[in-house]
């Protein structure tokens, strides 16, 4: 198997089952994913060939019966596999070659498959070509393992209301303010960059340094790891460049150069990891090539500061934000501007893909968040005038049907954007301005951060505080969940970041 699907063995649970099929033996891992919720099946022929299919239960709640859900699965399977009779290669479950290389492309964020053509025996490819189904034995046994793995992937998006999160580490390892911080897609690790000049890699289970990245001359301001194998992390720094680092050695194993001016963001190309993006105050965007550190385009279009960048899900799109009050939607093959999103009157202090990429939502220091829509994006699908004072940050839900605000007005707000807008709740606690807001990943819990030397939990339903995090010494301005909900992150200006498990 892999590098990456023992990342993902690492990191999400698993059930194993074997199944005859089609006179073909099959072993099925069934992974468990929170971003968004869903499951990933992995079927491994005898002859060693592996087929990856990603499942997406973006409604599955605490009312889903999950038999009803594994059966209308099949059922859809069994549809598709109707449609594509007569195919000399079917993949199992009635999947073509062509819905499994286009399931590839629209896979989900932190899971990479690769693409192969399964070939199968003259008599199983001749029952496909029949019509003939599994038998209802082997039916029965698909839809159980995958009633399993529903009804288990259930009870953990059933978050306690009750949970509360205890400090597990206070790590004053940085002399100066922090700046962003990180999480490795396994929770072992994290990273936090500082004005100190320097990255650091921190072990979550013992607060350890592991490494201390410090070639850089000037602040770390962005922090990221490539999903999903994270065996790479990209440090921006006001020093205008970007380096890639080797997170077990701690070692730099290249420097991006081509901006003139400081560098707030940069991100890895999602799908492939063989591109990274970096956004400026000089006011541009730049893709550079991971391996060979050239510069494959300069996005120009932005009138002023480049304050961040973000790649959609199949990493063929790139969304970015600036101070010019825009945001602007590229097309990364075709090296070309899709789209400029106007109408704020301010600039912009965040723009983010939802999940599914269809939509996109921006906040500005205008007290206004705007939901767009990328097929009508001349204008606003939503615009949301609720607030009183600037919006800090915007955040969509793993599954992209909620959206949180974060104010300048001391408040957050989460948004139901099924249908027309609709305001779920209002966060009324903080008594200073609230600059970061995040989901937890099942969904029901919002994290805040605030000038105030807190961050809070808040019950999403009901708008009511769940916990206060508290004993920083200045203002919290980020702050982030593992990726299995576990462990949270705080960062401060008071130099410090503690670990809450």
């Amino acid at each position: 198997m892999g590098c990456e699907q023992q990342t993902e063995k690492r990191a999400l649970s698993l059930i194993q089952l074997r199944i005859e099929s089609w006179n073909s033996c099959v072993k099925v891992y069934i992974f468990h994913s929170f971003s968004p919720q869903g499951i990933a099946l992995n079927f491994q022929y005898a002859n060693g060939e592996e087929y990856l299919q990603h499942i997406d239960l973006l409604d599955l709640n605490s009312n889903s019966n999950p038999n009803d859900v594994a059966r209308n699965l099949l059922r859809r399977d069994h549809d598709n596999k109707s449609q594509q009779q007569g195919q000399q290669q079917t993949p199992p479950l009635g999947r073509s070659q062509q819905k499994l290389e286009k399931e590839a492309e629209e896979q989900t964020c932190g899971t990479l498959s690769k693409r192969k053509t399964y070939s199968r025996s003259n008599s199983s490819s001749s029952a496909s070509a029949n019509g003939k189904e599994p038998s209802n034995a082997n039916t029965d046994t698909v839809n159980g393992v995958l009633r399993k793995a529903i009804a288990k992937l259930q009870r953990k998006l059933q978050e306690p209301t009750k949970k509360k999160f205890y400090l597990h580490t206070r790590l004053d390892t940085h002399i100066l303010p922090l700046t962003n911080v990180a999480f490795e897609r396994s929770g072992e690790r994290c990273l936090t960059g500082s004005y100190d000049r320097t990255c650091r890699i921190i072990n979550t289970h013992n607060g350890n340094v592991e490494h201390v990245l410090a070639e850089h001359d000037n602040v770390v301001f962005s922090v990221a790891f490539n999903f999903p194998k994270c065996d790479r992390i990209v440090t921006g720094s006001f020093d205008n460049t970007a380096k890639i680092w080797c997170p077990s050695s701690g070692q730099c194993r290249s420097t991006l150069v081509g901006h003139t001016a400081e560098i707030v963001a940069a991100e890895f190309q999602p799908i492939n990891n063989e591109s990274i993006c970096t956004a400026s105050m000089d006011g541009t965007a730049r893709l550079f090539h991971v391996e060979s550190t050239q510069e494959i385009q300069t996005l120009t279009h932005h009138g002023a500061e480049v304050i961040n960048c973000r790649f959609s899900r199949d990493g063929n799109m790139l969304l970015t934000g600036s101070f010019d009050r825009t945001a602007a939607i590229w097309d990364i093959r075709s090296k070309s501007l899709v789209t400029q999103l106007r109408g704020h009157t301010a600039e912009l202090s965040n723009a983010i893909w939802n999940f599914s990429g269809d939509l996109i939502a921006t906040g500005s220091l205008d007290s206004t968040a705007r939901v767009w829509d990328i097929r009508k994006s001349n204008e606003p699908l939503f615009i949301i005038t609720e607030h009183t004072d600037e919006i800090l940050d915007v955040n969509f839900d793993c599954s992209g049907r909620r959206l949180a605000t974060a104010s300048n007005d001391c408040t957050a707000r989460v948004w139901s954007l099924k249908g027309d807008l609709e305001m779920i709740s209002v966060m009324v606690g903080h008594t200073e301005e609230v600059s970061k807001v995040c989901f937890s990943p099942p969904g029901s819990l919002l994290m805040t951060a605030s000038a105030d030397h807190t961050a809070r939990l808040w019950l999403i339903e009901s708008g009511l505080c769940s916990q206060v995090l508290a004993g920083h010494e200045a203002e919290v301005f980020s702050c982030a969940f593992s990726y299995t909900g576990d462990i949270i992150l705080t960062a401060s200006k008071d130099n410090s970041c503690r670990l809450w498990r």
